[in-house]
């Protein structure tokens, strides 16, 4: 498949299955384009902005389609790709647009504040003054409620829906470029030259690496969580898996030391154990005397007294 302009941005329509596989391209010439899953241009709405479209997502839905660019517009769109709205006009570009939990508004950031804007008429919109720079990007996760920012300041901050800051990272040597949540919203990634980051939600650092790409441009997570794509400024695209994800209850400790292995670690008995798995494990959580474990297909349920069999 080949587009006549260059592609700023791109989104897959959620929950696709066989032939519903759409993805949304944003172009360089104010464009967009809704390709299928076999690469043929399904519609194409030229003009769609005056410049750039540097955002464009899909709601949680799949019904709407929102669009934000250099023109300072933030266009909502049909499943077709009809107009149905302009939610947002202002002098400055947006540079990033997502949708809420609810489907009901969007959130955007331009120049130094972020703005939710209800999509239904009536509802009041809620802006506030976010990094002491140009915002560059943000996320809000459905499973916590939680929105995530970074900015030319050289900071992240992490905020709840009402606009309160919950935590504010220290300034670092160079422009934060990139942030996005996991889908489980338990952890997100942060990205700036040759630097990235694994924080909790609650802000927190747990892991930092320098690879050698440049600017970490832009941020994309699979669908599990346990993968992480990044698209460097020199063209190189690095990617990262989750690894040793530890958890406790009690006197047991379970750590994830390889993407099909559990090692179980009983402090009190003094035993070890290894849980083998045929397929990758997405997640696994434990209390209440019972561990439970689910991998791409499967769910097992452990009771802590039986590691044998599930």
């Amino acid at each position: 498949m080949e587009i006549d302009q260059p592609v700023i941005c791109m989104d897959w329509f959620p929950m696709a299955k066989g032939s519903q596989e759409v993805l949304a391209l944003g172009c360089s010439d104010g464009s967009f384009k809704l390709v299928g899953k076999a690469g043929r241009v399904e519609k194409s709405i030229s003009e769609a902005h005056q410049s750039a479209i540097i955002s464009i997502k899909w709601s949680y839905e799949g019904a709407a389609l929102a669009t934000a660019g250099e023109d300072g517009l933030i266009k909502v769109w049909s499943r077709g790709g009809m107009l149905r709205s302009q939610l947002v006009q202002c002098n400055k570009p947006i540079y990033s647009v997502v949708w809420s939990p609810e489907n009901d508004s969007l959130l955007y950031c331009s120049e130094k504040s972020l703005t939710i804007v209800p999509t239904l008429p009536g509802n009041k919109q809620n802006s506030w003054k976010a990094h002491d720079g140009v915002v560059l990007g943000c996320d809000w996760n459905p499973a916590n409620n939680l929105i995530i920012s970074c900015g030319e300041d050289s900071k992240y901050r992490v905020w709840d829906q009402y606009g309160r800051q919950l935590y504010n990272s220290a300034p670092y040597d160079h422009v934060i470029t990139s942030i996005k949540w996991a889908p489980n919203g338990d952890y997100f990634a942060v990205g700036s030259f040759e630097m990235l980051r694994l924080c909790d939600k609650s802000g927190w650092s747990h892991s930092f690496d320098k690879p050698l790409c440049g600017s970490v441009l832009s941020l994309s997570w699979s669908h599990d969580g346990t993968t992480l794509a990044c698209a460097g400024g020199n063209g190189q695209v690095v990617f990262g898996n989750i690894v040793d994800r530890q958890i406790q209850w009690a006197h047991i400790e379970a750590t994830l030391d390889a993407e099909n292995r559990i090692s179980i670690n009983d402090c009190l008995h003094e035993n070890n154990d290894d849980l083998d798995f045929r397929e990758r494990v997405v997640n696994m959580s434990m209390k209440h005397n019972h561990l439970i474990v689910c991998t791409t297909t499967q769910c097992y349920v452990y009771n802590c007294m039986n590691w044998s069999s599930p």
